[in-house]
């Protein structure tokens, strides 16, 4: 191979800059499609000299005579994304092409490097390779830093074009985590992270990390945000907090505030200042970058799914996203979103937050593997099989978000999932435990009927999900035909068990073979919680898109074994979320979660309401549950621990005496969603607890990096007729 900045002719550069700019990875690329032309026509017009960062911002990235470099580094961002860019496309597309385009680190002049006849078929030389190797040597200066970086193997370090794996702990005032959404987030270019934490207080913020410095930054007035995404250009971070879009530089100062949101599940930014959302509802949503009112892209209602975690696809023209159904996620599609048009496309089916990588690949999550399939992205079709490519990936079985993320730059960051396996025991104050459901199992929602005998828990088992009774006396498990609703409350007189689900709620004799029965009929998702006692008012919490979850009342009637619902009675309906409603054992107050303030907290409120409220809980709280005779209320925290609140009437007016922790056990994580339930005597609690030793648990800060996913990606999931990709 010769090597010089002009050591072929003229004409062999453009043919093969034509063939570069044409091919799947530069087609719809935009600004790298932009620079490279610019790059490499000014070098072979012997204008070379011209090419400093001055110029190429100000003439090929269209930033005008007023460019500052000093405060805008547009340039070295899409240099950097170039140079991935170029590699990808050499290591699959371009790897017969004569001709190889290179742009060095520290240049903005292109080398041209002819390869013989016989390299075509061959592996990128090492000279082309340079981008793997800077990003070892980052990750590598990071290791001496005492990051807690595992060390690769040396062979693996000299293997050309080989995926490289480690380990690191995150360094933070809390544990990483938050609610809903991708904890965890990684800049296009692969330069820096962005997490969530959440503190002690039960506060979540933003934290800022370039992989090449050892310490995170907590950005600046982000409290109670989830959900981050970065800008195309990796300068701004998008985040949701205090009911908000909100956007913040990520090198520091003050957040900006886009849009009203009710909810954030997944959001996108593109190229062209735009960002696609979803806000938790039946539409994507279209808001600028730098604020105003969101526009309606599609919506999906009629179509009865949910569309979350969308993607914009390279172009801006069409979206990649997930609708849930009934089914859940493990039961979701993965589809595409011509925005022009309004063209739908089903890309695959049975999975969860599909992703598309650079050189023609789809992702997507099932149970926790991974899989990959490759993919056409001018006709929006898959072009073979699903292959799995990693497992145990940390994901949402009710939301569908997986923790995982990836840059443009080959690199992937997630989260690994423990297994998600439970158990269901007892435990008490004193934080005794006795096995309740010795089976360990994929658990959420477990509800004890009234005389404490049966226990409804939902069980996902081969990603199915339903409503199943556990009856203690003859210790045997029966699945219900619930019809995909999994969250149940059982009648004061344990007959019957109400279902939430997507489009009100349902009602079910465990011991019939009937279907479950309608009765409140709405658009929205609606969740039960408790009874008022006498079992004639029911409490809920039902999601609306403008106002996110609201309190609900609803009289119910029994005749003749048959329930009925009367009309439903608003109960507490503000900006803010309100969620699970628990009736006082006298039926004066209803104690619920809130997040009014920066954190969740747990709040009660007489009943009816007389607009006043009492804050129960220290420091974070989220679901709560009366004891006893209602002197003493249960709740749990975020980072699942069970605090008890001793409580008084005095004058008329709810007090709160003393606060405890109530158990030193924890509970299984478990999101949003109930992991205990309270038995009638206040005693004990029935409990949802991490199965296996606490040692094999992994730390809550722990995350995974691999470097050169892609060629990873490429060597194991085989394309059909690559040949196809290539136009000339």
């Amino acid at each position: 191979m010769r090597s010089s900045p002009m050591p072929v002719s003229r004409e062999s550069i453009l043919e093969e800059l034509q063939k570069l700019l044409t091919s799947t990875l530069f087609e719809n690329a935009g600004r790298s499609s932009t620079l490279i032309k610019y790059l490499v026509q000014e070098t072979v017009d012997d204008r070379a000299d011209r090419l400093k960062e001055y110029t190429i911002g100000a003439e090929a990235l269209g930033r005008g005579d007023a460019f500052d470099p000093r405060t805008d580094p547009i340039v070295r961002a899409e240099a950097s994304r170039l140079r991935g860019r170029l590699e990808r496309y050499y290591a699959a597309e371009g790897r017969a092409d004569p001709i190889t385009i290179m742009l060095p680190k520290g240049s903005y002049v292109p080398q041209f490097l002819e390869r013989s006849c016989h390299e075509g078929d061959a592996e990128i030389p090492a000279t082309s390779r340079w981008p793997i190797w800077l990003a070892l040597g980052t990750f590598g200066a990071l290791c001496l830093m005492g990051l807690g970086i595992w060390a690769w193997p040396r062979s693996q370090r000299q293997a050309d074009a080989s995926m490289v794996q480690f380990d690191v702990e995150l360094k933070t005032k809390g544990a990483v985590g938050s609610e809903v959404g991708t904890d965890v987030v990684i800049s296009p270019d692969g330069a820096r992270i962005v997490f969530v934490s959440r503190t002690a207080d039960g506060n979540t913020h933003l934290n800022a990390r370039s992989l090449s410095q050892p310490e995170a930054v907590e950005l600046p007035e982000t409290e109670g945000a989830r959900g981050p995404f970065f800008s195309p250009d990796g300068r701004w971070v998008g985040f949701w907090a205090g009911g908000r879009l909100q956007k913040i530089p990520v090198d520091g100062g003050s957040p900006v505030a886009l849009c009203e949101a009710p909810d954030l599940l997944g959001s996108s930014w593109s190229d062209h200042r735009f960002i696609i959302a979803s806000f938790g509802g039946t539409a994507l949503m279209r808001i600028s970058a730098a604020g105003g009112t969101p526009t309606v892209v599609a919506d999906f209602k009629s179509e009865s799914i949910l569309p979350v975690w969308p993607q914009l696809l390279p172009g801006g023209k069409s979206i990649l996203f997930t609708g849930l159904g009934v089914a859940g996620p493990n039961g979701a599609a993965i589809y595409t979103l011509t925005m022009v048009t309004g063209e739908v496309k089903e890309v695959v089916r049975g999975g969860t937050y599909g992703r598309y990588l650079p050189g023609g690949y789809v992702t997507y999550v099932n149970q926790g593997t991974l899989f990959a399939l490759p993919f056409d992205l001018e006709i929006l079709q898959p072009l073979g099989a699903p292959v799995p490519v990693l497992e145990k990936v940390a994901y949402s079985s009710t939301f569908g978000f997986a923790q995982l993320d990836f840059s443009e730059t080959s690199t992937v960051v997630y989260r690994k999932n423990s297994g998600g396996q439970m158990r269901i025991q007892w435990l008490d104050s004193a934080g005794r435990t006795e096995p309740l459901l010795a089976k360990p199992g994929v658990y959420l929602w477990p509800r004890l009927s009234p005389d404490g005998e049966r226990l409804a828990v939902s069980v996902t088992e081969g990603g199915v999900s339903n409503v199943t009774i556990y009856d203690r006396k003859l210790d045997r498990l029966t699945p219900l035909a619930t019809a995909g609703r999994t969250l149940s409350l059982w009648t004061p007189d344990g007959r019957a068990l109400i279902l939430g689900g997507p489009n009100g709620l349902a009602w079910l004799q465990p011991d019939s073979a009937k279907a479950p029965e309608l009765l409140t009929k709405s658009g929205n998702i609606q969740v039960p919680w408790s009874f008022a006692p006498g079992g004639r008012r029911l409490a809920y919490h039902e999601r609306n898109p403008a106002t996110g979850f609201d309190l609900w009342t609803v009289p119910i009637k029994t005749t003749g074994g048959v329930l009925s619902a009367g009309k439903p009675e608003p109960f507490l309906r503000t900006p803010a979320y309100e969620t699970y409603p628990a009736f006082s054992p006298d039926g004066n107050w209803i104690a619920y979660g809130s997040n009014e303030s920066i954190g969740w907290e747990v709040y009660v409120r007489a009943f009816p309401d007389n607009g006043s409220k009492v804050k129960v809980s220290i420091a974070g709280g989220r679901i709560a549950a009366w004891s006893g005779e209602g002197h003493e209320l249960l709740y749990r925290t975020d980072d699942q621990k069970i605090m008890a609140a001793t409580c008084s009437i005095k004058g008329g007016s709810f007090v709160v005496d003393s606060v405890r922790q109530w158990t030193p056990a924890r509970l299984a994580e478990t999101g949003v969603l109930a992991n205990f339930d309270l038995a009638a005597d206040g005693k004990r609690i029935v409990a949802l607890v991490p199965s296996g030793k606490p040692e094999d648990q992994q730390s809550e800060n722990h995350v995974t990096f691999m470097l050169n996913f892609i060629a990873e990606i490429e060597r194991r999931v085989p394309v059909p007729g690559r040949v196809i990709f290539r136009r000339r």
